[in-house]
């Protein structure tokens, strides 16, 4: 934060909060022990700039106290950002690299601790970011930042402006600032901060990135790993089915094949072929399922593009058919065909009920009742 005030003006960026005055700068203390090494790094390099009046090698007779003061503030801030930028750079670098040769558990928990304090210093350079930005679109605080100028304000005055009105003449001073000084300084550590951000946020895209193709890796080896206890449970189904067979065959109970020569080599063969033809049967089943496909399963690949070129070429206040729901029209064509034999079987049976049709010993006595003589007894 940097905010103007009449004869003042207040700095608070990251461990420095100071006062600048038009010839003092008092600057707070921190119970931090390390912003505190900091900060004496800070004092000792303010002291020299505001003693020896040196600005980027070049002296600084016209500059005012405020500006030499505010400069020396920004500089170590930018350098504090710079150092930390570093660490984060060669951290979470080294750990990218080794997570491109091997996943390791340890590095993926060092990455997430050192992603998390990347965050916080990517916030603390977009809140410098946007506070030298503000201060270079309020053109108020830029003129009240101007200390020294309000005490002389003929160092800074620009062209007096005489305004004649008939036999009354008025001379009016014009004394608006020239801010062009402290624009350029601000912007020069605006453009620093904002080449911290950048790189800040590159560095974060960097490893999400990187997180997401950890993911992928880690669903893809979950997916192997499934398949795998799938198959050996195929596996297992089918050395099942195949002991299931003898294992009704050695029943204490007559199959009468006992005796026969062939009767061994017979159930063991039958038990191969139905244990190998429940397993092919089962992984057929299983390579479908692993097949990722945008079309509907059973649905041929032309017939399919056909009805989708055919959807998509649709003229205006114009309704086209749908395209078929292949696994819908088999159900229907089911359903009709289950309908039209249990009618069928409904039927028959209605007809034996009300034709009446007898057993053969019902008809053998019919028949008999039917021959026999009105003599007879």
């Amino acid at each position: 934060m940097v905010a103007a005030r009449e004869n003042y003006f207040l700095v608070n960026l990251l461990h420095i909060k100071a006062i600048v005055k038009k010839d003092m700068v008092m600057v707070f203390d921190t119970s931090n022990q390390d912003a505190a090494k900091k900060l004496g790094l800070f004092m000792y390099d303010l002291e020299s700039k505001l003693t020896t009046k040196i600005i980027h090698g070049a002296s600084s007779a016209g500059q005012p106290y405020e500006f030499r003061a505010l400069e020396s503030i920004l500089i170590n801030v930018m350098s504090s950002l710079e150092t930390d930028l570093q660490v984060h750079l060669s951290r979470c670098g080294a750990i990218l690299s080794a997570l491109e040769d091997q996943i390791d558990r340890e590095k993926l928990r060092d990455l997430l601790v050192y992603s998390k304090s990347l965050s916080n210093f990517n916030q603390r350079s977009q809140l410098i970011r946007d506070v030298l930005d503000e201060l270079l679109d309020n053109d108020d605080d830029l003129e009240m930042m101007y200390l020294t100028s309000q005490i002389n304000p003929k160092a800074k005055s620009s062209e007096s402006e005489v305004t004649v009105t008939g036999e009354s003449k008025s001379v009016t001073e014009n004394r608006e600032l020239d801010t062009a000084d402290l624009e350029m300084l601000l912007e020069a550590y605006y453009k620093q901060g904002d080449e911290c951000v950048q790189k800040a946020e590159t560095l974060i895209n960097d490893i999400k990135s990187t997180e997401e193709i950890v993911n992928i890796i880690l669903d893809a080896n979950r997916n192997s790993l499934m398949v795998y206890e799938l198959k050996i449970t195929i596996y297992t189904l089918g050395f099942t089915v195949a002991t299931a067979l003898p294992a009704f065959y050695g029943m204490n109970l007559k199959n009468y094949i006992e005796e026969s020569n062939y009767g061994f080599g017979g159930v063991v063969a039958c038990s191969i072929l139905c244990a190998a033809a429940i397993t092919v049967l089962n992984f057929s089943r299983l390579r479908s399922v692993q097949k990722l496909t945008m079309m509907v399963p059973g649905t041929p690949h032309k017939q399919f593009k056909a009805e989708r070129d055919l959807m998509t070429k649709k003229a205006p206040g114009q309704t086209l058919p749908q395209p078929r729901d292949h696994h819908r029209w088999r159900f229907s064509l089911w359903k009709r065909l289950s309908r039209h034999s249990l009618g069928y079987m409904r039927r028959m049976w209605y007809m034996k009920r009300r034709n009446g049709y007898a057993d053969p010993k019902q008809r053998d006595m019919i028949w008999r009742w039917l021959v026999k003589e009105p003599n007879d007894k």
